[in-house]
């Protein structure tokens, strides 16, 4: 671990039409993903990547600082926690994956990759690591034997940018060039099924009750059912998007956009605006909801803020 970032500032949060607001700092350059993690016996916590190459993992609720996970020598531009937040993994510009004890911040392994690895996620079972990135592969490693060679899903010439686990035999992608969306299939290591949509992906995530598979593309959000994939709306909007996250339960929605400092928050059945939280002095470019309906927001301009809805204020 490394020295403490610092105090997190809370903003009472007038510019922001009343919502309360925790400001996050430590971080030094451009956040490209942020992830909560589902309440765990020992509370909520969120993970961020930075192109700083110190990856953090702080403490959901109030946004503190825990620890960093040292060792990348590149940006990095994805961390994922497993389902108990025990392990996590990092991809990097360094040409590694990194898997690591989040408990401790001890290394457990790197996986060495030819080119930058973009995106890296868990399986469903946390018994394997995914990655990928500027080789036009999918890496699939077994947890329990992590140096042993992994299985392999080829998307030749694809510089692939996000990677999700919706079930233990299927894998989604997305890459910087393809106006759609792929899903493998793990036993066969094939690409099975193309979701077309109107534009190269900017954000790529489930919703928080995982029910959904969002992301954004040009000036639209998408939103699937994660079962079958089929598409169950199409919001579109006057503004480039570059980040999405969905409460479906609370029918609240937010956006980020590629020229826009702000999150734009919207009911999510009416596609109505209903508010705006200024702050952040770049574009957004991750969100995401916590399981009491707050929201944090991970911006180019190298912080995280987590917000709460006014009506949740005490």
């Amino acid at each position: 671990a490394t020295s403490s970032p610092g105090n997190n500032d809370v903003n009472n949060g007038h510019e922001n039409n009343s919502t309360a607001t925790i400001i996050c700092k430590g971080h030094s350059r451009p956040i490209p993903q942020i992830e909560f993690k589902n309440t765990t016996e020992d509370g909520l916590f969120m993970i961020s990547s930075c192109l700083d190459n110190r990856p953090m993992l702080r403490d959901g609720a109030t946004g503190d600082w825990i620890g960093s996970f040292v060792g990348h020598n590149g940006a990095v531009w994805c961390a994922r926690l497993n389902s108990n937040a025990t392990r996590a993994v990092t991809a990097s510009a360094d040409f590694s994956a990194k898997y690591w004890c989040a408990i401790t911040g001890q290394l457990l392994h790197t996986f060495e990759h030819r080119h930058i690895v973009r995106a890296a996620t868990f399986s469903k079972d946390d018994s394997k690591i995914f990655t990928a990135g500027h080789e036009g592969k999918i890496r699939i490693y077994d947890l329990k034997k992590p140096e042993a060679e992994p299985t392999v899903c080829e998307d030749k010439q694809a510089k692939i940018q996000y990677l999700l686990t919706p079930s233990e035999s299927l894998i989604v992608s997305s890459d910087d060039k393809e106006k759609m969306i792929k899903v493998w299939d793990t036993r066969t290591l094939k690409h099975v099924k193309s979701l077309e949509i109107n534009g190269v992906v900017t954000d790529l995530g489930y919703s928080l009750d995982s029910s959904l598979m969002c992301a954004t593309a040009g000036h639209s959000a998408f939103f699937w059912d994660m079962k079958s994939f089929d598409l169950v709306k199409e919001m579109k909007t006057d503004r480039e998007l570059m980040s999405v996250a969905v409460d479906t339960e609370r029918n609240r929605l937010v956006l980020g956009s590629v020229k826009d400092l702000w999150v734009r928050r919207y009911d999510f059945k009416s596609e109505k605006e209903v508010a705006c939280n200024k702050g952040h002095h770049g574009p957004i470019n991750s969100l995401a909801f916590t399981p009491d309906g707050s929201f944090a927001s991970g911006s180019v301009d190298g912080t995280i803020r987590i917000w709460r809805w006014p009506e949740e204020r005490s």
